[in-house]
């Protein structure tokens, strides 16, 4: 259940999906992880105040590139070359991608006050160690906020960025997800009022108990039996684009932690999944083995390995051809109501391998 980073390029592991849009199936290969699909979260106050994160590819941004379609080697470059040159390129990139956000819609434009990138020296930093060092995906802070009265919350993301999964979060309230495309405005959200969010605060203060509900936990045996056959029915789902069965695999709260440290939450990878399926994103193997489980009190801690082969493009001789991926991750299972479900993903390790027979 990983999430590569960018095939052939170099896929970054998430977890059991991703890399997703039509001409990802070969320039990015169509795999199984959310790879270098851009995430951004806004954190919507009352007053119309905006906390927002966008992590994306940066150095496919600073080459005005879309992250489908940029070649490692310029990218390569970047890293490789003057720090006095990727920091000027860095200070027009900021520039565009000024330019390119947009809040509150096209009739009631909101003001960006302030944006904040990571430094020519930051992201020189982040790949020391990675195997693979690309995509390199960084965080660019904003703060923001609507105009004095607005009760619809919208955002538009630069477009070379391609595709951007938003989270929306309210006070007290579920976080929204969507794929916003480029050029798009998001869908419209309501701004809750202070009246209605101290409504809700008062709710859940008056509901805060909890019942627990006894049940016989199964044995080590059972637990691992019992997960092996989860996942292979997530191999089986995954492959067909199954999402009902996929979901249901997962808790509302499941979290993806990449191997480069980002998180995808459980309704952004639903819209990466749902972006899959429309764009044929096909996997054509899938393998999950237990390695090692620690089980205590309904709760697994499992070490997994996951091998998939997708479809790739050689960039050297510009042909399509299967690329095999190993993640070895820390999957934590729990018990509930008689089934085992998967609660968060810890990506441990990836690398390519060859492709494994059958």
């Amino acid at each position: 259940m990983g999430i590569k980073t960018k095939p052939v390029k170099g896929l970054t592991a998430c977890r059991r999906l991703l890399s997703i849009w039509a001409a990802v199936a070969l320039a990015t290969f169509a795999v199984a992880h959310p790879a270098n699909v851009p995430v951004a979260r806004a954190k919507v106050q009352v007053d119309g105040h905006v906390d927002l994160s966008v992590t994306f590819d940066i150095l496919a941004f600073i080459l005005d590139q879309t992250p489908e379609l940029v070649l490692d080697a310029p990218m390569n470059g970047l890293l490789d070359g003057s720090p006095t040159d990727l920091q000027a390129r860095l200070d027009a990139a900021k520039k565009r991608f000024t330019e390119g956000l947009s809040i509150g819609g096209p009739d009631n434009p909101g003001v960006i006050d302030s944006i904040s990138l990571p430094t020519a020296l930051e992201i020189r930093q982040s790949v020391v160690g990675q195997q693979p060092r690309l995509p390199v995906m960084m965080t660019a802070t904003i703060r923001c906020h609507f105009k004095k009265g607005t009760s619809k919350s919208r955002f538009q993301f630069p477009e070379v960025m391609g595709p951007v999964v938003l989270s929306t979060e309210f006070p007290y309230q579920e976080a929204s997800s969507e794929s916003v495309e480029p050029g798009d405005w998001s869908q419209e959200l309501m701004i809750p009022t202070q009246a209605q969010i101290d409504a809700v605060a008062a709710s859940i203060r008056k509901n805060m108990a909890h019942t627990a509900v006894v049940a016989k936990l199964p044995t080590e045996l059972q637990a691992k039996t019992a997960i092996q056959k989860r996942y292979n029915e997530w191999s089986k789902a995954y492959k067909s684009h199954d999402l009902n069965t996929l979901f249901q695999i997962l808790t509302p709260d499941y979290v993806i932690k990449t191997a480069k440290g980002a998180t995808i939450t459980h309704d952004e990878y639903a819209v990466m999944l749902k972006l899959r399926k429309q764009k044929h994103s096909d996997t054509t193997l899938y393998r999950t083995e237990i390695v090692r489980m620690t089980l205590r009190d309904g709760v697994a801690a499992v070490w997994s390995r996951e091998i998939t082969t997708d479809p790739g493009l050689n960039q050297k001789t510009g042909k399509s051809e299967p690329v095999s991926y190993q993640h070895d991750y820390i999957d934590l299972w729990v018990h509930s109501k008689g089934t085992w479900k998967l609660r968060s993903t810890s990506t441990q390790k990836e690398q390519i391998v060859k492709a494994p027979s059958g």
